[in-house]
């Protein structure tokens, strides 16, 4: 019985928990995604390209109620990313990678209110730098 996964996915996770056996620190590999996810909002929130216009406009399910960041918040972010444009890209995996390591790979997205990506996305990344600050402390 194995996991059914994109190829894609599968070798990015394989690389990832490689990471964690190699430096034998799982808080190590969760700031590294963090960073890299800060790092990948920032290029899609500066692309000025006629596709990445669009994709901004796009209005996705707000995950971050009332402000709140949590691993299993970031989890949901991904599932939200899975339903858009924003699939299968390195924001995604990152995003997705974190909340299997993190162990909250199973959550859902409840009906919420929708805001245009570009306000999404700035939510992400204020959230990855909030669990960032957590583990540099």
């Amino acid at each position: 019985m194995g996991i059914n996964m994109q190829p894609s996915l599968r070798t990015f996770l394989l690389l990832a928990l490689t990471l964690v056996a190699v430096n034998g620190s799982k808080p190590k590999v969760e700031k590294i995604l963090l960073m890299e996810t800060i790092e990948n909002v920032d290029k899609i929130l500066q692309d000025r390209s006629e596709r990445s216009e669009k994709i901004l406009n796009q209005f996705v399910t707000d995950t971050f109620p009332s402000g709140s960041c949590s691993k299993e918040t970031l989890c949901r972010a991904a599932m939200v990313l899975k339903s858009t444009h924003l699939n299968q890209t390195v924001l995604h995996r990152n995003l997705y990678a974190y909340a299997i390591i993190t162990g909250h790979q199973n959550c859902s997205v409840p009906a919420s209110v929708k805001h245009p990506m570009k306000e999404f996305l700035t939510k992400i990344k204020k959230c990855c730098q909030l669990r960032n600050n957590v583990h540099v402390k």
